[in-house]
């Protein structure tokens, strides 16, 4: 999380709620005005996106991780549809970024900060113009496969 935050893009992030109690993150998550969702809750998840979709009228980028959570494996894990439809919706593009080493700089199930070398590469916008709900599928697998090519060329140069 501290990574991507120096990129000069000004965002708001959607995160599970669990998150935002982690001491001096969780703060600095809900004074900055991240949004949160309760994991397993329909409503909540559809609440968060309503919120979501707010800040993206407001001309504000929303960083969404649309695996939903980590792997244990450190695989990239299969992507849900909801950063798809919002940015169907919504006519906003995605910005797709590849992140790279840093599992073991926030360990699963542990709030504790380890010491790593990690990577974000920003890639090309992906437009939604004249997309419908029809076309979530195939947009959300051609943006994983761009991220988990990206991801396994940055693996490789390790």
């Amino acid at each position: 999380m501290l990574l991507i935050s120096h990129l000069k893009i000004e965002m708001k992030w959607l995160s599970k709620e669990t998150i935002l109690k982690i001491p001096l993150v969780g703060w600095m998550m809900k004074m900055s005005g991240d949004v949160s969702l309760v994991r397993g809750d329909r409503s909540s998840g559809a609440a968060a996106l309503k919120v979501c979709e707010t800040w993206l009228d407001r001309k504000m980028s929303v960083l969404i991780f649309p695996e939903g959570t980590r792997s244990l494996d450190g695989e990239i894990r299969a992507f849900k549809d909801g950063a798809f439809r919002l940015a169907i919706t919504t006519g906003t593009p995605i910005l797709p970024m590849a992140v790279h080493g840093t599992r073991s700089a926030l360990r699963k199930h542990d709030w504790r900060m380890g010491d790593t070398n990690a990577e974000v590469r920003v890639l090309e916008p992906i437009s939604t113009v004249g997309m419908t709900e029809e076309d979530i599928p195939v947009l959300r697998e051609r943006v994983r496969d761009l991220i988990v090519a990206e991801v396994a060329k940055m693996s490789a140069a390790a």
